[in-house]
């Protein structure tokens, strides 16, 4: 070979090396850059998608925030967004599962003060107390503490029982001059849920409703809202009353305070007569057909015989309007039971505007009796519905024309369609419950706290299936687990102890006992070997006393505390625990009167104890809690 054919062959041998070796280089670079690349990718994706559900729950678009969250988790869980998107859905739909996403995301990055607003209000309403102080701690120790802040912490006081802190921290909101009117009327909603539950009106509920009348004067959101609160409380010509025996349903809220109204030219909140309250909704600039329509049902409670007259006003303003304007005059007509006028007034291409609509209509035919047309309309898909809704609706259809069968096959259908979702499984449970068909809404409800345990919901619609079979076994057994799940929760605590206080030494306590030992939380270890009645005795009388010395203005705790202190023999101290207190007879259950009656009765007040005992519907009480005034009822007779 010649000098040149060489030179070339090794400039060629060169080049091939030096292409392998670029080959190389790439393969190497895009195996270690390629993974970080698409996960760089999937993370902008995620962000977008978290964007957009954010964006959805501002505009309270749950369905589009819960799959574009779902969305932005999918493609990259490790991302923030992703998972502050989930925990936001979560918690502003009031899903206990938003907590456990939480502190997935304060491992991964810090959490705003509008993280920890979301985390502290969805462990409140949970009744996760220990997750709840540390949020709240959070953002009262965090620089410029705002209103929002002391809000939450006047919840989580109220929740737990202290009042002055409660108070304290409201009191930080009414004196803060950048509070929004919205979070001043939170603060006086909240302030009514510390009132007492006498005969007179407390301070605090004057003081609050004093507020909301000063809100309501404004033009703003926060303003109709309290016109809306004034006038609701006029409507309900109810006294203020928060002496239930039992709160467990509810075991963090207290009932709102009313009034009775003095009729039309009385006045409401000491200064607005409901001709006033009538004209404000009517005049106010953000008023719509429910803000409308309330003030038509102001003017019949102070006139009812105009009844006929509003009802074709109401009408005749509405009729013509949109999807929102009809569901509203629906819903009205329905409430009022003319449901023959719901039907001429919407007619059926009307009610397929929307999906809420479709469902007042329907429920209008059933008020007529009109079960056929139901079933066809059902059948016929002229409005898809959720196979949940369609099922239960065609379920109740089929029971009320004598279908058997094909009412059973449409529960079941409802059934299959709702598992694994605890929103479906309460939907079904609720409408199951509400028409009476007990097992349905039993399963329901076993599901969905099977699927979700921390979901209130769900042990609340438990807890009054357990009520409605009357069997305080069966009562207990649900607030001993719902104390295992929220074991420092003061109504749940009262509620738990109550009732194994009435199962004591009853036959039906001793057939289950060494089944289950109930637990009661900070006074009661759940360790504990089985105890002997008398230890028991004076535990629960222990933990009623703790539970009034937190909070005692509360009549079930004091009621709890009464028969605690009345199976220990002790009538004069039982007796004493309602001093410094009034007992309306209207703030009271049957259950609350019967335990006041029978401490009246030991204590030789036998007359005023029949009295209280007339009140009662024998009926509505426990087996137990009938024992505690069976001599009374017989004398009466």
């Amino acid at each position: 070979m010649t000098a040149e054919e060489i030179r070339l062959k090794r400039s060629k041998r060169r080049r091939v090396i030096i292409i392998a070796i670029a080959i190389v280089v790439v393969l190497v670079t895009g195996f270690f850059t390629a993974r970080p690349a698409l996960n760089a990718v999937k993370a902008w994706q995620a962000r977008r998608h978290a964007a957009k559900a954010f964006a959805y729950i501002d505009n309270a678009n749950w369905l589009g925030a819960r799959k574009e969250a779902s969305a932005a988790y999918q493609l990259r869980p490790t991302e923030p967004q992703s998972v502050r998107a989930i925990a936001r859905f979560l918690s502003r739909t009031r899903q206990p599962d938003a907590l456990e996403f939480w502190q997935q995301l304060e491992k991964l990055t810090p959490l705003t003060r509008e993280d920890r607003q979301d985390e502290a209000a969805i462990a409140i309403v949970s009744g996760e107390t220990s997750r709840a102080e540390i949020a709240v701690q959070a953002l009262l120790e965090s620089k410029g503490a705002d209103p929002a802040g002391w809000l939450l912490a006047a919840q989580l006081a109220i929740q737990k029982g202290a009042a002055d802190d409660a108070m304290s921290a409201l009191g930080k909101v009414f004196n803060d001059t950048n509070a929004t009117e919205q979070q001043q009327l939170q603060a006086a909603l909240l302030e009514l849920a510390l009132a007492s539950g006498s005969e007179a009106i407390d301070a605090r509920a004057t003081d609050a409703w004093s507020r909301i009348e000063k809100i309501s004067r404004g033009k703003s959101a926060a303003a109709l809202d309290a016109l809306v609160l004034l006038a609701r409380r006029a409507l309900s010509g109810q006294k203020s009353a928060s002496g239930s025996a039992s709160s467990s349903e509810e075991p963090t809220a207290r009932r709102e305070a009313s009034l009775q109204p003095g009729g039309a030219y009385a006045p409401v909140g000491g200064q607005m007569s409901v001709v006033d309250l009538q004209h404000a909704l009517e005049a106010h600039p953000l008023a719509k057909a429910p803000q409308k329509l309330i003030a038509l049902d102001l003017v019949e409670h102070a006139d009812a015989s105009r009844r006929d007259e509003l009802i074709a006003q109401g009408i005749a303003q509405l009729k013509n309007g949109d999807a929102n304007d009809l569901f509203a005059l629906a819903t009205w007509l329905n409430s009022k039971k003319e449901f023959e006028k719901t039907v001429e007034a919407i007619p059926l291409e009307k009610a397929l505007l929307g999906r809420e609509l479709f469902l007042q209509y329907l429920d209008a035919l059933g008020g007529l009796e009109r079960w056929g047309e139901i079933k066809q309309l059902l059948e016929g898909d002229r409005y898809p519905l959720d196979p949940v809704v369609q099922g239960m609706y065609l379920a109740r259809c089929s029971a009320q024309l004598g279908e058997k069968a094909a009412a059973e096959n449409n529960w079941q259908r409802a059934r299959e369609a709702a598992a694994g979702d605890p929103g479906k499984l309460i939907t079904l449970g609720d409408y199951a419950e509400k028409n009476g068909i007990v097992d349905v809404a039993q399963s329901a409800f076993d599901n969905a706290a099977i699927q979700s345990p921390k979901l209130r919901l769900a042990q609340q619609g438990r807890l009054r299936l357990a009520q409605r079979s009357g069997d305080t076994g069966k009562i207990h057994a649900v607030l001993a687990d719902m104390l295992k799940i929220w074991p420092k929760d003061d109504a749940v605590q009262n509620d738990e102890g109550y009732t194994r206080l009435l199962l004591l030494g009853s036959s039906s306590e001793r057939g289950t006992r060494s089944d289950q030992q109930g637990e009661s939380s900070e006074l009661l270890a759940p360790s504990s070997d089985l105890q002997t009645p008398s230890s028991e005795l004076q535990a629960l009388s222990a933990l009623a006393e703790k539970l009034v010395e937190r909070n005692p203005r509360s009549l079930p705790h004091r009621t709890f505390l009464a028969l605690a202190r009345l199976k220990q023999n002790r009538a004069a101290d039982a007796l004493s625990v309602y001093e410094n207190i009034a007992v309306a007879r209207a703030a009271l259950t049957p259950s609350a009167l019967a335990v006041h009656a029978a401490v009246l009765a030991t204590n030789g007040k036998t007359a005023e104890a029949k009295s209280e005992v007339e009140q009662i519907k024998i009926d509505n009480l426990l087996p137990e809690e009938r024992a505690l005034v069976e001599q009374l009822t017989k004398t009466n007779h």
